[in-house]
């Protein structure tokens, strides 16, 4: 026969899917951060933001970064990495464009008024095989942009553009084909011919744009009111990629403004919410999930929580670091039971008695769900633990409602 000894401990229920950990402060000063650009390799994170303020830092040990000597005193708003990851292309204010060498982390000038006006540059990214980048601003404007031999650039506009702001930009991973995202004009596709095509979504403010999955063409795009749209890319004719009704979905049981979405991992992201708060969108079940709930944030510091989300990366399925403007940079790792409700924290004795140990485990947590997802998320698969995850969250929302 085998026993087996349960101990349980009353333990809250904790809000949020992931935990905040541990702070790096990159500076002493709030450095009006925008967002980050994570290079091919995942090995580096490059963070920019007000006056060319821009570090280089270890995405798995941000205590390990460094400041870059830049150039210029333009508010950078966004960053691509070549798929080469030998550089990367800043984009920001009075038409500013840098350029950073990845090999000594320096940085040189790319573009400015001569080329782009005046124009606020808002979003960039390079498409699949890196011949081109494509650079976007207010106005409506769109641009594809390259360097040539010899140290110059080349800088086309695209036909066919809105009037509203480009907010962001977001090429298919291996395919010359991009999604935008406008202000006012809607979601666009630029296909390989650097034709632009608006597909839907009009009036809508959409903010920003991912596409996070190496085997779905498809991309996720958001809006500050709470709404996504779910895109199919027709990869043989990219202009006949179609927006459905059904496609965007106006997310419920959510507070907060919409601020910006990167890739956690492989088909799935985090939506950055403001008051600081953090969504997962799932692309294969085509759902969102909370992450990180405003409250526990308070709870877990105060100041920051008053901060602005810029941007996210991920370390693993459940873990990664959040930037804010200020500068911070906060860990999230998979929550514990450690705090709330009702949750009770079990600890199993397993006595080793005979061949039936494993059937009684078996009966336990075939009669005892909460037990099951304990079991589940300490030695499923991954997706076995997300799912488990999930399931408890689902039921806490529905205890909250009763």
């Amino acid at each position: 026969m085998g026993a087996i000894v349960l101990l349980f401990s009353p333990m809250a229920a904790a809000q949020s899917l992931v935990d905040m950990g541990s702070v790096v402060i990159l500076e002493e000063i709030d450095l009006g951060m925008e967002g980050i650009a994570e290079s091919p390799e995942g090995d580096s994170i490059l963070a920019f933001g007000s006056e060319s303020t821009i570090f280089v830092i270890d995405p798995m040990i941000p205590a390990n970064n460094s400041r870059v000597d830049s150039i210029g005193s333009e508010d950078l708003l966004d960053g691509s990495f070549h798929p080469s990851g030998n550089t990367a292309l800043l984009v920001g204010g009075e038409g500013s464009v840098l350029r950073f060498i990845a090999a000594n982390s320096t940085i040189e000038n790319a573009g400015g008024v001569s080329i782009f006006g005046s124009t606020e540059l808002k979003a960039v990214s390079w498409n699949g095989d890196g011949s081109w980048a494509y650079i976007g601003g207010e106005g409506g404007w769109i641009w594809r942009f390259r360097g040539l031999d010899g140290g110059g650039v080349e800088a086309i506009p695209l036909e066919n553009r809105g009037e509203s702001d480009i907010n962001a930009i977001s090429c298919l991973r291996g395919y010359n084909i991009c999604i935008v995202s406008s202000s006012v004009d809607g979601i666009g596709v630029i296909n390989q011919e650097h034709e632009l095509f608006w597909i839907g979504g009009y009036g809508n403010p959409w903010i920003d744009v991912a596409c996070p999955s190496t085997t779905l063409m498809e991309c996720v795009v958001i809006s500050s009111e709470l709404a996504i749209a779910r895109i199919r890319v027709s990869i043989e004719d990219p202009s006949k990629t179609t927006i459905y009704d059904n496609d965007i979905v106006q997310l419920q049981g959510f507070g907060g403004i919409m601020t910006g979405i990167n890739i956690q991992k492989d088909g799935s992201s985090l939506i950055s919410l403001a008051p600081f708060g953090l969504i997962e969108h799932d692309l294969e079940v085509s759902k969102s999930f909370h992450w990180l709930d405003n409250d526990d944030a308070v709870d877990f510091d105060a100041s920051i929580s008053g901060e602005r989300i810029v941007s996210t990366w991920g370390t693993g399925a459940f873990d990664g670091w959040i930037l804010t403007d200020s500068g911070s940079v906060v860990s999230f790792t998979t929550a514990t039971e450690s705090e709330g409700g009702t949750m009770l924290e079990i600890w199993i004795g397993i006595i080793i008695l005979g061949g039936t140990t494993l059937m009684i485990a078996s009966l336990l947590t075939s009669s005892s769900p909460s037990l099951s997802r304990w079991v589940t998320k300490r030695i499923g698969s991954e997706e076995e633990r997300k799912s488990a995850i999930r399931e408890e969250r689902r039921l806490s929302r529905k205890k909250g409602r009763a």
